[in-house]
């Protein structure tokens, strides 16, 4: 738990926030049951009703997109499962991938992927999720995320993969042996299958939108960035994340692998050696290691430069998911160029009523030594790396002591790891292709999770819209009239290409216009109970980061 509070306050999408949200509701399906032939062989699914009792799909949970990564094929990029023989139950969602600490759950065989389809006849668009969580939690089942929401508004395909997290997902040795992205790699085959197999559920392989929320989100970004999955879909949806984010990015994991090895008393500097080693360690007791090698690294570390598992800028080599700079991608337009949405909500650090002790020893510190302050992207120049965090700590905190300063401490934890890399993103994109950017601000009780204390929409409260809520029971008509909204705005987009293709009563009229070319003039849309189109958002605090930028920055940066 102590790694999930100090994940929390950085970056505010552990499964604490993005898990929570949704209860368990796998409802009895109505026993009916539907074969059907992909390319690796039969699989048998059900009809399921969905919460509106009137309305049913196709659902086939638990297909192997890649042979269980274990043994030898643990921190090995996934291999493309083999064909089976008779019929393939496909009638519940397996494993979750190994997470926890203490308590671990899941298994290293969790390669899987489900599809929920309105008919099997059809050329339907698809949209595929990518679950958020930090990089060490989360889950593609049906109980984590239901997408009911989703499946019964429009005539769309819904697909959700398992990929690898923590340090299964997410270790590397700095080098040729785990050059890490294991995760990523994974879930690229899994959009691979999708182009292979999706015609059999009744969906067009030419029109596949990739969506995630939270690191979901950020990986969604990295899909983008990468050979690997070029091809493999026409639109991108991001939602509180993106690979400019500093949470995005890790920048020692070749320190943690061998501190995780250390833990286990392996103690060799060769990387051969250390992952032989580490393959022959049961998962549970490497998980339980790789969390506490994981706090302590965090502890001793600035937790505002990154996570400690997740994705890394491999060296340059054949199967490398990506090897340069992110911000640098960008910006030169070296990425898949397709349309996006992406965009925040109004107060992503919204999320904890108190701030907890752990976080409080590192507000300490932070009075102590502004630098850490100082986006880590930011220089390496000590002198100017201690300028510019005092200008932040001052611009947010004034001279209080920061630990006293909740609001001003969501604020600018909003700002450092979400609101900066995001427009900064939507600036770089937005050159070479059409973005749909937005500030989602509905405070309702579908966004059930967040801190009620302050103003302003936590991080993970818009999945209530789009997944079933634990509070479905409290909401209200505006609540519904909110999620029908959202879910239009996202499948037009799916379906269309466009989030508003013709003027909708639904959407009040609104044309959502792309950002455009100039970045002083940022077009957003502001989704309330309004739909407002609005320039700039948090332009005050993002014009002070400009200036720190111009002034200290050294380029070219990693994230942003």
């Amino acid at each position: 738990m102590l790694l999930l509070n100090i994940i929390v306050f950085v970056c505010t999408f552990a499964r604490v926030v993005s898990g929570a949200v949704f209860e368990s509701s796998i409802r009895n399906a109505n026993k009916n049951y539907q074969k059907l032939k992909i390319e690796d062989g039969y699989v048998k699914g059900t009809i399921q009703k969905l919460l509106n009792p009137k309305k049913s799909v196709y659902a086939f949970r638990g297909i192997p997109y890649a042979k269980p990564p274990e043994g030898k094929l643990r921190f090995e990029p996934p291999v493309k499962n083999d064909k089976w023989n008779g019929v393939l139950d496909a009638t519940k969602d397996r494993s979750e991938c190994v997470q926890g600490s203490t308590n671990v759950t899941g298994s290293e065989d969790c390669l899987y992927i489900s599809v929920y389809s309105p008919k099997l006849d059809g050329n339907l668009p698809v949209l595929v999720w990518i679950y958020g969580g930090g990089f060490i939690g989360g889950s593609s089942s049906y109980d984590y995320y239901t997408p009911d929401p989703i499946l019964e508004e429009e005539n769309v395909i819904y697909v959700a993969m398992n990929y690898r997290i923590g340090i299964f997902g997410f270790m590397s040795t700095g080098d040729k042996v785990v050059p890490g992205n294991m995760g990523l790699k994974d879930q690229c085959l899994a959009l691979k299958w999708v182009q292979k197999n999706i015609k059999h559920f009744g969906g067009d392989p030419d029109k596949v939108t990739i969506f995630g929320e939270s690191a979901g989100a950020a990986s969604v970004s990295y899909q983008l960035q990468s050979e690997c999955s070029k091809g493999l879909y026409r639109s991108a949806i991001m939602q509180s994340g993106n690979s400019l984010c500093l949470w995005s990015l890790t920048r020692n994991a070749s320190y943690v692998a061998f501190e995780t090895g250390r833990g286990l008393e392996i103690n060799t500097s060769d990387s051969k050696t250390l992952v032989e080693e580490l393959r022959k360690v049961p998962y549970k007791k490497l998980q339980q290691i790789s969390v506490i090698t994981g706090t302590a690294t965090l502890v001793k570390n600035n937790p505002l430069a990154g996570l400690v598992f997740s994705p890394v800028i491999e060296p340059p080599h054949e199967g490398a998911f990506f090897s340069s700079y992110s911000h640098q991608l960008l910006s030169e337009g070296k990425f898949n160029r397709v349309p996006v949405i992406m965009g925040i909500n109004s107060n992503e650090a919204n999320v904890i009523d108190d701030i907890p002790l752990i976080i409080d020893i590192f507000l300490e510190a932070y009075d102590i030594d502004y630098s850490n302050l100082a986006p880590a992207d930011l220089t390496n120049n000590s002198l100017d790396r201690d300028t510019a965090g005092f200008s932040i700590r001052f611009y947010y905190f004034s001279l209080l002591p920061i630990g006293v300063q909740e609001k001003n401490v969501i604020r600018f934890a909003s700002d450092d790891q979400f609101n900066r890399p995001t427009r900064e993103a939507v600036i770089q994109m937005s050159k070479y292709v059409p973005v749909y950017f937005y500030r989602f601000s509905y405070k309702g009780n579908l966004g059930a999770g967040a801190n009620s204390s302050y103003t302003g929409v936590g991080h993970g409260e818009d999945l209530g819209y789009f997944f079933k809520s634990t509070n479905e029971g409290n909401s209200t008509h505006d609540d519904r009239l909110m999620r029908k909204r959202l879910v239009k705005l996202w499948t037009n987009f799916v379906i269309h290409g466009k989030p508003t293709p013709v003027k909708d009563p639904l959407l009040q009229n609104i044309q959502w216009k792309e950002v455009g070319k100039d970045p002083k003039q940022l077009t957003f849309l502001d989704i309330n109970d309004t739909l407002k189109l609005s320039t700039n958002p948090f332009k005050d605090s993002m014009d002070f980061y400009d200036v720190i930028y111009n002034k200290y920055g050294s380029p070219p940066y990693d994230t942003y």
